[in-house]
């Protein structure tokens, strides 16, 4: 049995536990704890959000105050909300900043530790389901920044990714922290400015994921580079590259990008972060995914996050042909009736057109690089009852690619713009 401090605030009730007594690292043991909010004292069976914070697994706790905005929003509709603290930091992390303190080593250990508990905590709510009036078949996964990381970590990462030295020292990814034995199976999972510590992943557990990303992010690269841009940390791979793993292993996902924004945000409205419409439209798709999970139905798109677009970059934008990608004079035309998957495509997996039209018809392909040059042109007898055309990743020049459907009479149909990455 477990104790629950419950006090009140706004239309939500918090209450605080313990989930988990570990190891941190500086060899002491530490109570982590948790706090929960429910929508009101008598809520029960309720789908459960569990939010983690950022910092590079080196700073913050669960009481920022970027996280209460995520639970008063998801208690107002009736979802429940943990924020739990998980360890934080190495040897120096509390005296030094990141890049100065930090050390691949060092990083992957906090990452580790964070990744136990993580696994930890769904366990203890799944023990603990009635009690905390929570539907333990409903518990879903957000994370923010290095969070964002830890909750997608939940697809593909197990003891066999791991050495066996860090194994013998941190001990495996499950059962740590207490002693509950229930499963670590989730819902789904949300991750906002987050990516993958890996490019070659083989993808264990095809949760359905929604996936928030910034075109000029300089800590989380759209594609891949040195995360916090530190250069002795590790690589991480943006959603640039880990999307069309998710497309090869048919994870179901949706990815949006802000067009123009910094990691934290950042905007031309908010140059500090926190931008109000971002908040605001994460937390709007993030309700209709969690909602349509739990009603057994789920969508599947590559979008730009429209309703907080910006014209341009706030300042020096690193992903240049990313943020070009997001650029609003070549919005798509037909846009209801097309989409290229995955997108940005790879130079390994070829790349899907789904079209729908309203009759059989010669139709023209082409494909034009941004100058207007055209790269590669073919005709196909379109047939209603077939909606689905592989395409040729050698049709597509590396960087912004524009699409046209043209009609028997070279009318164009459609018209959407498509990014071809190979990492570097």
């Amino acid at each position: 049995m477990f104790l629950l401090n419950i006090t009140f605030t706004h239309a939500s009730v918090k209450s605080t536990f313990t989930y988990a007594n570990n190891t941190n690292f500086a060899g002491q043991d530490e109570a982590i704890k948790a706090d929960l909010y429910k929508p009101n004292l008598f809520s029960t069976q309720r789908p459960v959000l569990i939010v983690y914070h950022g910092g590079g697994y080196a700073a913050g706790d669960k009481n920022l105050a970027a996280l209460k905005i995520f639970a008063d929003y998801f208690t107002s509709k009736n979802i429940s909300v943990i924020l739990p603290d998980f360890r934080q930091g190495w040897y120096e992390s509390t005296s030094k900043p990141l890049c100065e303190s930090v050390t691949p080593e060092y990083f992957e250990d906090a990452a580790h530790r964070a990744y136990q508990d993580n696994r930890a905590l769904i366990r203890f709510c799944k023990a603990n389901a009635n009690t905390l009036g929570i539907d333990s078949n409903k518990i879903f996964l957000m994370g923010i920044s290095s969070g964002g990381f830890l909750v997608l970590h939940h697809l593909y990462m197990q003891d066999v990714l791991i050495t066996q030295e860090r194994l013998s020292r941190l001990g495996s990814l499950d059962f740590q922290g207490n002693a509950y034995r229930n499963s670590t199976e989730i819902a789904g999972i949300i991750s906002i400015v987050g990516g993958f510590y890996k490019n070659d992943v083989n993808i264990v557990h095809p949760y359905p994921t929604l996936l928030f990303n910034n075109s000029c992010d300089g800590a989380v690269d759209f594609f891949n580079g040195w995360l916090g841009n530190c250069s002795n940390t590790i690589r991480s791979y943006g959603p640039g590259i880990f999307t069309p793993i998710l497309e090869q292993q048919n994870v179901p996902y949706q990815f949006h990008v802000f067009c123009g924004y910094n990691h934290g945000f950042n905007s031309l409205s908010a140059p500090l972060g926190g931008d109000a419409d971002a908040i605001n439209y994460i937390n709007n798709k993030s309700f209709d995914f969690i909602n349509n999970i739990t009603n057994g139905t789920i969508e599947t798109n590559t979008s730009i996050a429209s309703d907080s677009i910006n014209a341009r970059p706030i300042s020096e934008c690193r992903n240049f042909e990313t943020f070009y990608w997001c650029k609003t004079d070549s919005i798509a035309v037909g846009s209801d009736f097309i989409s290229i998957t995955p997108n940005p495509i790879s130079c390994q997996i070829a790349p899907k057109l789904n079209i729908r039209h309203e009759k059989d018809e010669l139709l023209t392909i082409e494909i034009i690089d941004i100058s207007g040059r055209l790269i590669s042109s073919k005709q196909i007898n379109y047939n209603k009852s077939n909606e689905l055309i592989y395409l040729q990743n050698r049709d597509f020049v590396l960087g912004v690619n524009i699409v046209l459907i043209k009609d028997a009479a070279k009318k164009v149909l459609y018209k959407t713009k498509v990014m071809r990455y190979c990492e570097y």
